[in-house]
C-alpha cells in the first residue's frame, strides 16, 4: 500500500521536528498524534514501527521530537511547567486540523513516557480530541510515606474525571510503570480506562544474549503493541 510521508518545515527553527505521514488516496483519514519520550525521539523503534503500522491501516501519523530535543539532543531539557511542550502538541495538532485530508472529529493523541504526561495534560485541554493512548506511563509508587498514588496522580491529574477513552499500555518489566500501581490508579476508572500489558522492558524490548533472537522478539513484540492501539482507535 503506497503511503506518503512529509517533512514539515517551519519558518521558525523553536517549533519541534515534525513527520505527517498519509495513506493512500485524498481522505479524509482518522490522525493520530505521536509524542515521544524524553530521549526516546521520533525515530526510535517504537515510534516509528507504530507510526508505519497505523499507516498502513489507513490513519494519517503525525509523529514529532520535541523542541528542546531538537535544540540539543544530547543536553536539552523540557520545561519545569511543560508550557513549551503544550505548545509543541498545540503546532502538530494544528497542522492536522488546518489539513483538509483529516477527519477532524477523530483526532487521537499518543504519549510515550515523558510524552505520555505532556499528552495527558494537552489531552485535557483539547475536548474535541477523540482518545488518548498512554504508551510506557509513568507510574511508580510513592515510597516517602505519602499516599502511595501521589506520584502518579501528580503525573496524570484529574484521571477520574475524564470521560474520554484512555489506553494505558506498559511492559511487564518495566521499571517505571509498577503494574500493581498501574492498576491501583486505573481500576476506578475501569469503564474508560484501559489496561493492557505486553512483554518487554520501558523500551518493549526484550532482552536475550543472542541479539537476533532479541531483535526478533522486539519486531514481534511492536506489532502486537500496534495492534493493540489501532483495535482500540477503531472503538
Amino acid at each position: 500500500m503506497h503511503t506518503n510521508l512529509e517533512k514539515i518545515n517551519w519558518s521558525d527553527d523553536i517549533f519541534p521536528d515534525v513527520i505527517a505521514g498519509f495513506p493512500a488516496g485524498p481522505g479524509p483519514f482518522p490522525a493520530v498524534i505521536l509524542a515521544p519520550g524524553l530521549r526516546y525521539d521520533m525515530h526510535r523503534p517504537v515510534m516509528a514501527q507504530l507510526a508505519h503500522h497505523l499507516l498502513l491501516q489507513g490513519f494519517a501519523v503525525f509523529r514529532f521530537n520535541w523542541s528542546f530535543y531538537t535544540s540539543d539532543a544530547a543536553r536539552g531539557q523540557p520545561s519545569a511547567d511543560l508550557i513549551p511542550e503544550l505548545q509543541d502538541m498545540t503546532s502538530v495538532l494544528r497542522l492536522a486540523t488546518n489539513d483538509g485530508r483529516i477527519q477532524q472529529q477523530n483526532i487521537s493523541i499518543a504519549g510515550k513516557s515523558f510524552g505520555s504526561i505532556v499528552a495527558w495534560r494537552f489531552f485535557q485541554q483539547q475536548p474535541a480530541v477523540k482518545s488518548c493512548v498512554l504508551l510506557t506511563p509513568l507510574c511508580v509508587a510513592d515510597k516517602s510515606g505519602e499516599e502511595e498514588l501521589s506520584l502518579v496522580k501528580q503525573n496524570y491529574p484529574g484521571a477520574e474525571l475524564e470521560k474520554r477513552p484512555v489506553l494505558m499500555l506498559a511492559g511487564n518489566a518495566d521499571p517505571y510503570c509498577e503494574l500493581d500501581t498501574l492498576r491501583e490508579f486505573a481500576g476506578p476508572m475501569a469503564a474508560r480506562f484501559k489496561i493492557v500489558v505486553l512483554e518487554g522492558n520501558h523500551s518493549m524490548e526484550i532482552p536475550d544474549e543472542d541479539t537476533t533472537v532479541a531483535t526478533s522478539k522486539l519486531e514481534r513484540n511492536l506489532a502486537l503493541l500496534a495492534c493493540h492501539i489501532q483495535g482500540f482507535l477503531l472503538q
